[in-house]
């Protein structure tokens, strides 16, 4: 009862946000003389705010002028108040949805890097890999920048996208605008800062920001780029590299979020790189240790073809045990022919190899025979203190007379394989390992060679396969005799049999080393 008929005051009840909705509502009925729904808010005297549901129709007078509106309110608050709670909770849900979508996008993501990264076998292959992956998950553009060394200033890039020619256009500009180490944008700059570069939209008045030339302009107009992220890859406080993410046919922008799942990606892509780069080092080192060990050249025998190999286990980056030698006993046609096996691998096993064929050298040189060289050896082991053992064939070549004589002696190693035109066996018998015990059980075998015999020395990583592989001494020589009768040289038979062994077990799947030493008489 206390409304006084005036509009201004009906005008004034209006709640401020919707008043110019309501008033649009009514003249728009009023203009074309048709009727209005609304639903809009009102401010009590008392400050309070309830929803109104209004309806109504314009009147006219008898010339079909408009004279006014009539129509009705109803207080629907509590109504609008359910609806809104239900919109709430309706947003909220969407919301939780979404989030819980981007987060198994993100994960799956994650996981297909972690992919790209494990079937990765080199730096280079994590570049390329990672880059494949990152398109267009992540971006429709995807570069990543490694230094190839500490020091260097100009990274090796890898780049992907979703159309090959765009790569293609990519190395073009590469060679057009070279890479400027001392850029204060760009990747230059988040490799030589550390510091992440973010834009969620590549505009005008960044690209003034960024001092562009006109050229760069260009480039980027023509290249449709919308958005961009660029993180360091950093690795235990050292850049080495940078990865870039570009937005550019997509009408998508990056956030926040997708700067944190970049950074995470590079966290990983460092890690991989800088492992890999640790276990080239240590293959290195561990070749070079290796070839350390084994003689630098082998002396050549009248009459007596010689092929060495060493394949060692894994990925190589432990030095192992096995070792083989070959040398003059002096100017009377005899030389030494030896392969033994260390307990173990790493610098101790090393260590222990070096031993060994100094001492097995030291001590054939002194004039010691089979059962000397070997026993001289055993000492030096047990004197050592390593408390380890090894394994060795101590053999002897003499040239002296119409058929090459072979003495062979064992301690606690396979046995040679000899092949004959007339059958196939083992030479001597097995004898005490050495670096265990102070009393040997030595056996020096003599035996003489034809022409055509090949006698094979092994390690016994030969036939140390897990199962479901399967290779004992007696399936290896099988093996050695379908080797020898196809081989026509030893270097052709050290072949034939790496072959075999590969397929019974890649060498890469072994869990220990292989050494093999073969002698094949070509005349007497």
């Amino acid at each position: 009862g206390g409304f006084d008929g005036r509009f201004e005051t009906y005008v004034s009840l209006l709640h401020p946000d919707d008043r110019e909705k309501v008033l649009a509502a009514v003249q728009d009925a009023v203009s074309s003389g048709s009727n209005y729904r609304v639903e809009h808010r009102v401010v009590w005297p008392n400050g309070s705010v309830h929803w109104i549901a209004s309806a109504g129709a314009v009147t006219h007078d008898e010339h079909g002028v408009v004279t006014g509106t009539v129509g009705c309110s109803g207080d629907v608050t509590e109504r609008v108040a359910h609806d809104l709670e239900r919109q709430h909770l309706t947003a909220v849900a969407t919301k939780a949805a979404e989030n819980e979508r981007l987060l198994r996008e993100r994960l799956e993501f994650l996981n297909t890097i972690n992919d790209a990264l494990n079937a990765s076998t080199g730096v280079h292959e994590v570049m390329a890999n990672v880059a494949e992956a990152a398109v267009p998950r992540l971006g429709d553009w995807c570069s990543i920048h490694v230094l190839p060394h500490r020091g260097a200033t100009v990274p090796d890039v890898v780049t992907a996208h979703v159309d090959p020619e765009m790569v293609a256009y990519a190395r073009i500009l590469q060679d057009r605008f070279p890479y400027d180490p001392d850029a204060t944008k760009g990747v230059p700059h988040v490799i030589r800062t550390g510091q992440t570069e973010f834009y969620p939209d590549i505009t005008d008045e960044v690209m003034t920001q960024l001092d562009a030339t006109e050229e760069e302009r260009d480039i980027i107009a023509e290249l449709a780029l919308r958005s961009a992220i660029a993180v360091p890859l950093l690795k235990r406080g050292r850049v080495l590299g940078a990865i870039q993410f570009v937005m550019s046919s997509s009408r998508r922008r990056y956030t926040d979020d997708d700067v944190a799942l970049a950074q995470a990606v590079a966290g990983r892509i460092a890690s991989s790189i800088e492992n890999h780069r640790l276990n080239d080092q240590q293959r290195a080192i561990s070749q070079t240790l290796q070839r350390s060990l084994l003689p630098a050249s082998i002396p050549e025998i009248p009459g007596v073809e010689i092929a060495l190999r060493y394949w060692p286990t894994g990925e190589a980056t432990e030095v192992g045990g096995d070792f083989y030698d070959v040398f003059a006993l002096g100017p009377d046609q005899q030389w030494a022919v030896v392969i033994g096996d260390v307990c173990g691998t790493g610098p101790s096993a090393a260590a222990l190899t070096g031993l060994a064929r100094h001492s097995i050298r030291e001590s054939a040189w002194h004039g010691d025979d089979h059962v000397g060289v070997l026993s001289s050896l055993n000492r030096a082991v047990r004197r050592s203190g390593t408390g380890s053992f090894l394994t060795a064939v101590y053999a002897t070549v003499d040239t002296v007379g119409t058929h090459p004589k072979l003495t062979v002696t064992c301690a606690g190693h396979p046995l040679p394989v000899r092949v004959t035109a007339r059958g196939t066996g083992s030479i001597g018998a097995a004898g005490t390992l050495l670096g265990v015990f102070d009393d040997l059980r030595l056996y020096p075998t003599t035996i003489s060679l034809d022409v055509g015999d090949v006698v094979v020395l092994y390690t016994d990583g030969a036939t140390d396969v897990p199962p479901p592989h399967s290779l004992d001494e007696a399936q290896l020589t099988r093996l050695i005799k379908r080797a020898a009768a196809s081989g026509d040289t030893a270097e052709a038979i050290a072949d034939k049999i790496h072959a075999s062994l590969e397929d019974i077990l890649s060498f890469t799947l072994r869990a220990d080393d292989i050494a093999l030493l073969i002698l094949r008489v070509t005349r007497q």
